[in-house]
């Protein structure tokens, strides 16, 4: 994999089978690939690049100097760096965002302001008794109403529940049970807006707004929209607490509107889309990443 001699650096976009959003990131990087001299080779992700095999990993991949790993399967990532590929994202920093959990877990104790969060307990039973739902009084009673119910995995808004009553909450428990759950306090004075920072190698790139009239998810539906923000200290100083805390080399870091308009932390994305950001800020997101990725690849392999 160590071909950097060669006149031209070589590197792999992965991608998971649905491609959707992540088109528009592939043009752009390889766009800015091609300026620096950096050719992309666009791979799926259908389930048959690697295999563990007499007790090595086997992979169906082509020759490069690093990858950039747009998918969220974190078992192909790690294999991919045991093998000794260089990957952008890392996989730790993918687990960590892609778990929604594992963020609130991993930014507590450092300063940073979140929602009051509590895990669901995993449910294994075929049958959900009585018994197992006792733990939402807790929950009711401990964040109030309305309160936020989340998937720990989704993305795009999709597995965020706004939830107004007991009723609606034991409905939607007793529906979604069996997968990863969080329950969070309702930031009411961010509804339909949110604040959206781009970093990349561990400085902040620029921000963006994005507002929703008709959903308290500010990034959910057609009506989401988007307008350039001027960051002030105090977005700027909970966001550099991220950065000290964690290698970011790239990430679009959500934060809500508090009650003082303060910010507070909703999530970090390891696999921002751009798209809008570009868009809307003119600010040349693929470029900065791509030098970013050259610069830190002839670093590491002198």
């Amino acid at each position: 994999m160590k071909i950097l001699g060669l006149n031209k650096m070589r590197g792999i976009i992965i991608t998971n089978q649905d491609v959707g959003h992540n088109a528009y990131k592939i043009r752009r990087f390889t766009e800015e690939g091609n300026k620096l001299g950096i050719s992309l080779t666009h791979i799926i992700n259908d389930g048959s690049l690697a295999v563990i095999k007499n007790n090595n990993i086997v992979l169906k991949l082509p020759e490069a100097d690093f990858i950039i790993y747009l998918d969220k399967d974190i078992y192909l990532a790690r294999i991919l760096e045991r093998y000794g590929y260089r990957l952008f994202n890392k996989a730790d920093f993918i687990k960590m965002c892609d778990d929604k959990m594992l963020t609130n877990i991993m930014c507590s104790n450092l300063g940073i302001k979140m929602p009051k969060t509590i895990a669901g307990p995993l449910f294994y039973s075929p049958i959900l008794k009585e018994e197992n739902l006792k733990f939402l009084s807790d929950v009711a009673s401990e964040l109030g109403f309305p309160l936020i119910v989340k998937k720990v995995y989704g993305s795009l808004g999709t597995g965020v529940y706004l939830v107004k009553n007991m009723q609606e909450l034991t409905s939607l428990y007793t529906e979604l049970c069996r997968q990863p759950l969080q329950f969070q306090e309702y930031i009411s004075s961010s509804f339909g807006k949110s604040l959206r920072v781009l970093v990349i190698n561990g400085k902040i790139l620029g921000a963006f707004q994005r507002y929703n009239t008709e959903d308290f998810r500010s990034n959910f539906g057609s009506t989401a929209k988007s307008r350039e923000f001027i960051l002030t200290d105090k977005f700027i100083d909970i966001v550099n607490k991220i950065i000290k805390s964690f290698d970011v080399e790239y990430a679009g870091i959500d934060l809500l509107f508090g009650e003082n308009d303060e910010p507070v932390l909703c999530e970090i994305n390891s696999n921002a889309f751009f798209e809008e950001f570009e868009k809307t800020t003119k600010i040349n997101v693929a470029e900065a990443f791509m030098k970013m990725v050259k610069r830190k690849m002839e670093n590491e392999q002198k």
